[in-house]
């Protein structure tokens, strides 16, 4: 958390200032959930008025949208980067997983914002986050049947069973990371290359 001293606004330029206030309120967010997170906060955390955060986003809604688009829309272009990477061996799984450390590295926390139960149930917020989640679900997906067909398996009921398998063994290792803060994204990409071949033999 940041000291929350004031450090004006003069002279720092307006992409600069929204960039900090996004990171500190990617933290509250992170840490209260949507309907926990305090405005109050995220300025005292920032080192600026509130006033300052909603001239800028208008509004908390505002706000939380810049922060889960500058969230999963990374993450997403990291991990559809890294399926280019993937091909049917179990080890290439681990392309998507140092993609996702890497992308919510040097803020881990922030994965909770594209889960987050407490965000708004309809409205662009909603629909942001569905459709996040939803490519999200579909790079899985893609995945899981072209492992399978590999094997001669081609029953998309054993494709999507695969799918959410993998994607509870992504959403684990995530939170076991949130766990241990001390882990960098660099060991943890290397704690999976070894459990995988483990598992795998």
């Amino acid at each position: 958390m940041s000291s929350g001293a004031a450090i004006g606004t003069k002279g720092v330029p307006r992409a600069e200032r929204e960039e900090q206030i996004v990171a500190e309120a990617i933290a509250e967010f992170a840490e209260s959930g949507y309907a926990g997170a305090s405005m109050v906060e995220i300025a005292r955390r920032a080192g600026i008025s509130k006033p300052l955060i909603y001239q800028y986003f208008g509004s908390k809604d505002g706000l939380f949208l810049a922060c889960l688009h500058q969230v999963s829309g990374g993450l997403l272009a990291r991990l559809e980067d890294a399926e280019l990477e993937v091909d049917d061996s179990v080890a290439s799984r681990i392309y998507p997983l140092r993609a996702i450390f890497e992308a919510l590295d040097p803020q881990p926390h922030a994965w909770r914002l594209l889960f987050d139960p407490s965000m708004p149930a309809s409205g662009e917020i909603a629909v942001a986050a569905r459709e996040y989640r939803t490519r999200t679900t579909e790079l899985a997906a893609s995945g899981s049947t072209r492992f399978l067909a590999a094997r001669g398996i081609t029953s998309p009921a054993d494709a999507s069973a695969l799918s959410a398998v993998w994607m509870g063994v992504v959403d684990s290792i995530v939170e076991w990371w949130l766990a241990h803060p001390e882990e960098s994204a660099d060991q943890m990409t290397e704690r999976c290359y070894r459990l995988l071949g483990a598992i795998t033999g």
